[in-house]
């Protein structure tokens, strides 16, 4: 595989494999390279961090999280100094409990090391993987992990940063884009596999589906998206659901989906779609992850692990899963 960035890279440039396959997202086109920005023919523009991030999302629109807005505002911004706190990364040390859900809450500013869950998919060595929400980048350095070509995208700048000193700090290669997951600033066909967790959960059904055509304009033909959704009628969910008096969901709240929506949305924008259970009783909780958590949420991941066992000899289960992937495949193109 060839390197996206490395050790000896300079972390003030823009890396060029990168840079040959954005595009602008507002009109699809190519970009070209300036001093400190990006710009395409219709004359739509982008900064460039000081240290080589490409702020790529749109002002103008409505954003799915405020973290986008704020981006824009300190794009020109000298690079702020982060020092590692113990064995890890400040930034993950405040957003551990955000990332990876209730069950880590206890690791907020007192984390031992990166919760790096294992890749529940497979793919050839070089493959070229998007984690669309990547925040810190624990699935971008999972995706390395597995020698995949991996690029994270996500609307928070800070969050980006950290991304890149984590990649480094684990010692795998990575690059990483500031950009809104309905607005995808990448060439169509780029990624054999299109990657969110505990992201779109959080996004208004007119969002998922902007996403998911998004996803499917940037997936190779027979290319892959894998996305973790919380659905409605799982037994934790319908806890969570009551506790708001079953409301609509605001701002950045989780929306519970059914499956047979989550499957349609994703099959109509994507192509052929099936649900599998990522988890029962929480969202987040990765197996990788159990030595981080206390005894009693232990067993709450044991027995999650059980009950997905059971699904692959009683399919059903799978309706009533917490958290469930949508495994969605892109057709391939029709030979004229």
């Amino acid at each position: 595989m060839v390197p996206i960035l490395s050790a000896t890279t300079n972390p003030t440039d823009l890396d060029d494999w990168l840079f040959a396959h954005l595009i602008c997202p507002r009109c699809h086109l190519r970009l070209a390279r300036g001093e400190r920005l990006l710009t395409c023919a219709n004359g739509h523009r982008y900064p460039v961090t000081p240290d080589g991030i490409p702020v790529l999302v749109l002002d103008g629109v409505d954003q799915t999280h405020w973290a986008a807005t704020s981006s824009l505002e300190h794009a020109a911004e000298p690079v702020p100094s982060a020092e590692p706190s113990d064995a890890s990364d400040p930034q993950v040390h405040e957003a551990v409990g955000a990332t990876c859900g209730n069950l880590y809450a206890h690791l907020v500013g007192r984390l031992p090391r990166y919760p790096i869950p294992e890749m529940p998919i497979e793919a050839p060595a070089g493959s070229i993987f998007l984690d669309i929400g990547c925040n810190w980048g624990r699935w971008c350095v999972s995706a390395a992990r597995m020698g995949w070509r991996v690029v994270g995208v996500d609307p928070y700048l800070p969050s980006i940063r950290a991304a890149r000193r984590v990649a480094r700090a684990c010692g795998v290669t990575a690059a990483f884009v500031v950009g809104d997951a309905r607005y995808l600033p990448f060439a169509d066909g780029l990624f054999d596999i299109v990657h969110s967790y505990s992201v779109l959960q959080h996004f208004s059904e007119a969002d998922v589906a902007a996403t998911a055509a998004a996803c499917g304009r940037v997936l190779k033909a027979g290319g892959r998206a894998h996305i973790q959704m919380a659905q409605k009628f799982g037994p934790r969910n319908i806890v969570q659901q009551l506790r708001r008096g079953f409301r609509r969901p605001t701002a950045f709240e989780v929306r519970y989906w059914p499956g047979d929506a989550l499957r349609d949305v994703f099959q109509t924008n994507v192509g052929a779609t099936t649900l599998d259970v990522d988890g029962f009783f929480s969202l987040n909780a990765q197996s990788a992850d159990l030595d981080l958590l206390k005894p009693h949420h232990r067993l709450v991941v044991h027995t999650s692990n059980a009950f997905r066992r059971a699904s692959a000899w009683f399919p059903p289960l799978v309706r009533v899963a917490d958290s469930v992937y949508v495994r969605s495949v892109k057709a391939p193109q029709p030979r004229p």
